[in-house]
């Protein structure tokens, strides 16, 4: 082991005299049949290591658990829930920001009225705050609206990811529920097989997934399921729902849960991975080949092309 090390460090000696920092390997990584295999003493000389317990081996070189990210299928799910929250903020955030709430409807009409020099400043007031409320209902609408296609595009997006990734691992129906998706699961874990509902994380998956059922659906029955388990994400005091009403006039869906959902979804998928398929959801934001490769070459690109040209 001590000759590997001094003839790694006869080469880099050789990479820095002839300034061959254009290369992945003056950095520490070593390219051999496909993979990357790390220096760490090296790398970590231009860079942070990840992770300590990389360098607590007993070979030369670390070798990344995986090759690419998407090796992991945790990071599917962390990587959609990423993608969709910059959607919220990038698109539907500041579009919704743009629509006229009630309060500005009604400064708008107050100056409007004011500016025309007819009304008395009482009758000014009262015309305004009028047009505020008129606006009310109509800008609810538009808004949970707006909230309600969001949130269903994410949930479909997410369901239709849970079955590739049970396609992926030799799923063969051509039907899928969120049953057969738990069953399914549950033979992947072997004799330590839960349940979802046995899960830590399982009410954050499930409750995002019953107030999806119940939009899609505007029965009864998905009413019930919603208010039994999750109350809080329903307003029907007198408890009057009929089959066929909106779901959007009870359910409470606004900013902050769907902020909620993008934020910690992920858990209930990080804990699914670890369970089926042995995955550490830390781990696997940095241990695979492409995670170290990349970050080298953003420090070539840097030095080959400082302004970014």
């Amino acid at each position: 082991m001590k000759k590997k090390s001094k003839v790694i460090g006869k080469d880099y000696d050789k990479l820095e005299k002839n300034n061959l920092c254009g290369r992945i390997d003056y950095y520490g990584l070593i390219a051999k049949d496909g993979r990357i295999k790390i220096d760490t003493k090296r790398y970590k000389k231009f860079f942070a290591i990840p992770d300590s317990k990389i360098e607590n081996r007993h070979s030369v070189y670390y070798l990344p658990t995986k090759q690419h990210r998407s090796d992991y299928k945790c990071n599917w799910f962390r990587d959609l829930l990423a993608g969709y929250k910059q959607l919220w903020f990038r698109e539907y955030k500041s579009f919704i920001d743009s629509i006229k709430t009630p309060k500005q409807v009604e400064d708008n009409a107050r100056l409007s009225y004011l500016s025309d020099g007819v009304l008395e400043y009482d009758e000014v007031n009262a015309k305004a705050f009028v047009a505020g409320m008129k606006r009310t209902k109509e800008y609810k609408v538009i808004i949970k609206s707006l909230y309600a296609q969001f949130f269903h595009q994410l949930m479909s997006s997410i369901d239709a990811l849970c079955l590739k990734m049970l396609t992926a691992c030799g799923y063969k129906e051509e039907d899928y529920t969120k049953k057969q998706f738990d069953i399914y699961m549950q033979g992947l874990q072997g004799d330590s097989a839960l349940s979802f509902r046995q899960y830590t994380n399982y009410p954050l998956y499930d409750r995002a997934f019953t107030v999806w059922n119940f939009l899609k659906h505007n029965s009864l029955r998905s009413y019930r399921s919603l208010k039994q388990w999750y109350p809080k994400m329903v307003w029907d005091p007198e408890d009057k729902y009929q089959n066929g009403e909106s779901a959007l006039s009870v359910v409470k869906l606004d900013e902050k849960f769907i902020l909620d959902c993008l934020d910690n979804l992920h858990l209930f998928f990080d804990e699914l991975c670890a369970r089926s398929f042995g995955e550490n959801a830390e781990d696997a934001q940095w241990d695979y080949d492409d995670y170290f490769e990349e970050v080298v070459q953003n420090q070539i690109d840097v030095i080959v092309n400082p302004l970014d040209l």
